[in-house]
C-alpha cells in the first residue's frame, strides 16, 4: 500500500479517536439535575409560586450543559396544555405525581377545616410514589432538587450531599411576623389560627431537618430563622433572579410624575398602603398637579376613585397582558407591604424595569439595593408626601436613583449567577 495512503489512514484513525475522546468528555461535564416540585414550573406564577423554579432552570441551562427531569405535584393544577408548554420551553419532561385520596378527597369535600387535628401542613403529607423513586434513582441525577418547603423531607431518600431543597422562604418566620402585628394581637381568633400555623411550621422544619442538605432561601431574615432553629443544617441565602426585564430610558414624566400601585390589593398591603392613600388625599391640593396615579391589580378600585374625587388624574387596570409594557409606562412604584417573607416580585420587577421604587422596609428586603442611593425607603406610610415633594423638586436625583437601581439589579439578580450559585457549576462562586 503506498506511504501517502497509509498516512491519510492513519490522519483519518486518529481525528476520530480525538472527536471520540472530545465526545465522552463532553458528556462527562454534562450535569443531570431532578427537580421535584411541589407546583409545576411556570413563567409566571400560576396558581402557587411556581415560576422561581422555571426561572432557575432558565439560567442553569445558560451556566452549562444541563439536563432536567421534573416531577411535580402540580399542586397549582396546571393543564395538559400548559404541562406541554413548560416541557417545551424547559427541554424538560415532566412526570406528574398523584396526591393521596384522602387529601384530595378532604380539597373535593371542603374539609379543610380538619387541618387543625394534623400535625403538620397538609402538602408536608405528600410522598413520592415507589416508581417515581425507582425511575429517579435509575436515572442516577448528579443533583437531587426539592422546590417547596413542605415537602423537604423527600430529601431523606437520596444523597444528602448532592440533594438541594430551595424552601425559599421560611414559613413559620411569615406567621412570627404576623404574630408581632398590632392589629393582629387584638384579634383572638387570629392569634389562635397563626400560632398554630407557625407551631406546625417550625415543628415540621425541626424535624425534616436533614445533615448534609444544601437548604436554599431567597431571604436571609429567612435562612438565619431557620439556621436558628437547625443550627446543624447547611443553609445558604442566594438573591432571588428575575423574571423579566427590558431597557428602559429613565426620564420622569411631565407635567405629571405617574405613580404606580401595583399587585393585588389584598391583607400583605392594606394596612400600609391605607395610611399612604390617605395621607396623600390630606394633602391632595399640593400633589394633584405633579403627580398621577395608577393602580394595577385587582381590589384598588375604591382608592382610585376616592383620589380622582380628590382631583388626581387615576386609573385602575385589574389586568394587563404585558405586564412589563404596562410597568414601563411609568416612573416609580410605592410598595407599602406589612408582612411577608422573602424576595418580593412586584418591587424586584419595577426596579429591574426601570421604575424607582418607594418601599417599606419589608418591601425591600433581599432586593440588592440602598435606600438613598439606589431607592427610597419609607420607616412609616405617611412618610410618602413628603418624600413626592421632594421628588417634584429633585427630579434629576431620584432619575439617577432609579437607574444605580436597575443596574445593580440585573446584575446581583441576573438569573444565570443566582443558578450558578444554586447548582455550584462554578465552585468559585
Amino acid at each position: 500500500m503506498p506511504n501517502g495512503l497509509l498516512i491519510v489512514i492513519w490522519l483519518l484513525m486518529t481525528m476520530g479517536l480525538q472527536h471520540s475522546k472530545d465526545m465522552t468528555k463532553e458528556k462527562s461535564d454534562s450535569i443531570k439535575i431532578c427537580l421535584i416540585t411541589l407546583s409545576t414550573p411556570t413563567f409566571n406564577n400560576v396558581g402557587a409560586a411556581s415560576a422561581l423554579p422555571y426561572h432557575l432552570i432558565l439560567g442553569a441551562k445558560e451556566n452549562k450543559d444541563v439536563e432536567f427531569v421534573i416531577y411535580s405535584f402540580n399542586i397549582n393544577e396546571i393543564d395538559a396544555e400548559g404541562i406541554k408548554q413548560t416541557e417545551q420551553l424547559l427541554g424538560a419532561k415532566v412526570h406528574l405525581l398523584s396526591k393521596p385520596l384522602w387529601l384530595q378527597w378532604m380539597f373535593k369535600m371542603h374539609l379543610l377545616l380538619l387541618r387543625v387535628f394534623l400535625g403538620r401542613p397538609l402538602w408536608s403529607y405528600l410522598t413520592l410514589p415507589a416508581w417515581a423513586l425507582a425511575d429517579i434513582r435509575a436515572y442516577k441525577p448528579d443533583k437531587v432538587w426539592v422546590y417547596g418547603e413542605e415537602i423537604a423531607r423527600l430529601a431523606k431518600h437520596f444523597d444528602s450531599s448532592r440533594t438541594v431543597v430551595t424552601m425559599p422562604d421560611c414559613e413559620s418566620l411569615y406567621y412570627y411576623r404576623l404574630l408581632e402585628l398590632p392589629w393582629i394581637s387584638l384579634d383572638l381568633r387570629k392569634i389562635l389560627r397563626y400560632s398554630f400555623a407557625y407551631w406546625q411550621y417550625k415543628r415540621m422544619e425541626h424535624t425534616d431537618s436533614i445533615q448534609g442538605v444544601t437548604y436554599h432561601f431567597v431571604g436571609k431574615a429567612d435562612a438565619d430563622f431557620y439556621q436558628r432553629f437547625n443550627p446543624d443544617a447547611h443553609v445558604v441565602f442566594i438573591p432571588h433572579p428575575l423574571y423579566a426585564h427590558r431597557p428602559k430610558d429613565i426620564s420622569f414624566h411631565r407635567p405629571r410624575i405617574r405613580l404606580l400601585f401595583a399587585g393585588r390589593y389584598d391583607f400583605y398591603c392594606q394596612h400600609g398602603s391605607d395610611k399612604a392613600l390617605q395621607a396623600m388625599m390630606n394633602r391632595a391640593n399640593e400633589l394633584y398637579d405633579h403627580f398621577e396615579v395608577t393602580f394595577l391589580g385587582k381590589g384598588w378600585l375604591s382608592w382610585a376613585d376616592k383620589l380622582s374625587g380628590a382631583g388626581f388624574t387615576t386609573q385602575h387596570i385589574p389586568y394587563v397582558k404585558d405586564y412589563i409594557e404596562e410597568l414601563q409606562r411609568h416612573d416609580i412604584q410605592i410598595n407599602i407591604i406589612d408582612v411577608g417573607t422573602g424576595t418580593k416580585g412586584k418591587v424586584l420587577d419595577a426596579i429591574s424595569n426601570g421604575l424607582l421604587v418607594i418601599g417599606s422596609p419589608l418591601a425591600l428586603e433581599n432586593i440588592a439595593v440602598k435606600d438613598g442611593e439606589s431607592c427610597v425607603e419609607v420607616k412609616e406610610p405617611y412618610q410618602v408626601v413628603e418624600l413626592l415633594m421632594d421628588i417634584e423638586d429633585s427630579r434629576s436625583l431620584y432619575e439617577k436613583m432609579a437607574c444605580l437601581g436597575g443596574k445593580v439589579v440585573t446584575e446581583v439578580h441576573n438569573s444565570t449567577n443566582v443558578s450558578r450559585q444554586l447548582f455550584l457549576f462554578d465552585e468559585s462562586v
